[in-house]
């Protein structure tokens, strides 16, 4: 589990939220139309022009922080597969890294490729999926979808779900009251309103009686019962017999659990090896467990022993090797022994991606890089920057 952030308080941070609303959806105000006085109702306006241009345009930046892609989209996602969707008023299409169209604006919504498959929404509301050329793999009647993922895509018909391959054929049939993406070969599915496990041949693998169930994770299923979570084998038996209050996946051969409101660890046998003494407990990434004991939060390893001092106000998990703390109102950043990348400086940070982690100043949005140097410095006229995904970053421009 990685811990929310709990934004601080930032009077100078505030501009850019404020700025975000420009792009937001607007209701169209006017004089009534002659309809309208007539009493009757007034006609709509397209679908497609539902949004409005955005006072702030967005544009890619690459890691020098120079403008690579001019700042001429409304709205934009991170670069997928090499391919970006972008929105112009209201119609989504994809760009190339050359800030070029490769599939035109025509969708009422799109998102990142996956498995060499992008999900589109058109104006009938339907979802479907289009391969890079634009072209129809899996035709839009869809009432909703999720993307690919270990070749199979779940989509719901009317109110049932199922799944479809990568060439739009419906590899398991929309029979389930709920269902989420596949995982480590096995997807939850919800049937007569209890939850079970399904292979990739559709094929039952967990029985459908428990109100919970989670993809396999190290062989063991988490699964939840009678109000109570323990955990069933790849053979569909009960291994671990429900007792915890809660519970959380197996990493490292240890999941952590809840007994009598504080969390430990236990391992396959069910058994505590770290007792249950903490208020929060996740697994954080190399090989570390995050902790929160009375309001602090650090870091123990495999044995229960204080790897990192339980001393800050929050931490997040690591990722690419740092993982974000808080003292105070300030953000920085430390490495899995615990030696700090930065002091708390930042009023946010957020997780290292491709080498750069996007931070918040009094001056604005910047990043810096993993020997902790402010290498792209905030700018005045780049009012908001996402993180960089394939050597480029969406940022929102002043002009």
């Amino acid at each position: 589990m990685i811990r929310p952030m709990k934004t601080p308080y930032l009077p100078w941070f505030l501009l850019f939220s404020f700025l975000t609303l420009a792009s937001c959806k607007n209701d169209r105000q006017g004089p009534p139309a002659a309809a309208e006085s007539a009493g009757e109702a007034p006609a709509l306006p397209p679908r497609e022009e539902d949004y409005e241009a955005a006072r702030f345009k967005w544009g890619y930046i690459n890691p020098a922080g120079e403008l690579a892609i001019a700042a001429e989209f409304d709205d934009g996602r991170p670069f997928a597969e090499g391919l970006a969707a972008v929105r112009v008023e209201g119609r989504w299409g994809y760009i190339g890294k050359d800030g070029r169209f490769a599939i035109p604006l025509r969708f009422q919504g799109a998102w990142n490729f996956s498995e060499g498959r992008g999900r589109v929404l058109t104006y009938d509301n339907k979802m479907g999926f289009i391969d890079r050329s634009g072209n129809w793999v899996a035709e839009a009647r869809y009432d909703d979808a999720l993307d690919f993922q270990e070749g199979l895509a779940r989509v719901r018909v009317e109110d049932k779900y199922g799944f479809i391959d990568t060439d739009g054929n419906m590899a398991i049939p929309a029979r389930y009251e709920h269902a989420s993406s596949f995982e480590n070969g096995y997807a939850s599915v919800k049937l007569e309103g209890s939850y079970g496990l399904i292979g990739k041949d559709g094929r039952e693998a967990l029985a459908p009686v428990y109100k919970k169930a989670s993809p396999f994770q190290e062989g063991l299923a988490r699964i939840r019962k009678d109000g109570l979570y323990g955990f069933a084998d790849e053979q569909g038996e009960v291994a671990i017999p429900p007792r915890f209050e809660n519970a959380q996946d197996f990493n490292q051969g240890l999941a952590p659990a809840r007994l009598d409101g504080r969390y430990g660890l236990i391992d396959k046998s069910g058994e505590f090896v770290v007792p249950p003494k903490y208020q929060q407990l996740w697994y954080a990434g190399e090989s570390l467990w995050g902790v929160e004991q009375e309001g602090r939060y650090g870091f123990i390893d495999a044995q229960g022993e204080e790897a990192i001092t339980v001393q800050f106000e929050q931490v997040f998990s690591f990722e690419n090797g740092f993982a974000p703390y808080r003292l105070g109102r300030l953000w920085g950043y430390l490495d899995h022994e615990g030696n700090l990348l930065t002091q708390p400086r930042f009023g946010l940070a957020w997780a290292f991606r491709e080498g750069l982690a996007r931070v918040a100043t009094r001056t604005g949005i910047g990043f810096i890089n993993t020997q902790g140097e402010l290498v792209i410095p905030p700018r005045d006229n780049y009012l908001d920057l996402r993180d960089f995904s394939e050597g480029l970053a969406l940022a929102q421009v002043y002009r």
